[in-house]
């Protein structure tokens, strides 16, 4: 009789083992992950909306204009006028052994609304190896500290008026001295990148650390 119950014991835990194994199964599928898009809170970078820029096949920088240095172009309702190209060499306790580019420009609003643009989502520079490097924070912190008539993004471009001022910047190796500097004209949507004006600049176009911008 107790052999028989020991046998009838171990054919129920025989029988019980798969069904936990299946119930451990099914608790671990029903775990999901919530995303930023469906309300979770799990941390992510926002991306900025300058990962559009110049991929022709989305339809970014379709339409291109192209004009010389202090020289205005015209795209979507925008006047663009890039008055010249600024380097500037950062002190050595600034950490950085490269040069900092900043742009000495003219932006004019044919339209009834003020709007702003921002360096980042707005200009990149284009190498001559088509290398596309967009603008740093940390040049936009050293420029503000040290610049007369700068602006830090964002900046705005009033209604029926025209904005001139420097901006930027891009930290940039020592070496680099040309390169094309492309403006999306946005308005007042930050991701209508269809036109964009450029404009080349060559070694002796580039202001080497101008003494007329320092506060």
């Amino acid at each position: 009789m107790r052999k028989l119950q020991l046998t009838a014991l171990l054919l129920c835990a025989a029988m019980a083992l798969p069904a936990a194994g299946c119930g451990n199964k099914k608790s671990s599928s029903s775990k999901t992950t919530r995303s930023i898009s469906d309300g979770g809170d799990a941390p992510q970078a926002e991306e900025p909306s300058n990962v559009y820029q110049n991929k022709k096949d989305e339809g970014i920088g379709v339409n291109e204009t192209v004009v010389d240095i202090k020289t205005e172009a015209d795209a979507n309702e925008t006047g663009f006028t890039l008055n010249r190209a600024i380097k500037v060499t950062p002190e050595p306790e600034h950490g950085y052994d490269g040069n900092y580019i900043y742009l000495d420009v003219t932006i004019k609003n044919s339209t009834d609304t003020a709007y702003d643009l921002s360096t980042l989502n707005n200009f990149y520079l284009i190498y001559p190896d088509g290398t596309e490097k967009y603008s740093d924070v940390q040049t936009e912190l050293y420029a503000n500290s040290k610049f007369n008539n700068f602006s830090i993004s964002p900046y705005t471009v009033p209604a029926n008026g025209e904005l001139s001022c420097i901006i930027g910047g891009f930290a940039v190796d020592s070496s680099l001295n040309e390169f094309t500097v492309g403006f999306f004209p946005t308005r007042d949507n930050d991701r209508d990148k269809a036109d964009v004006i450029k404009v080349e600049v060559k070694p002796e176009m580039i202001d080497d650390n101008p003494a007329d911008i320092l506060k």
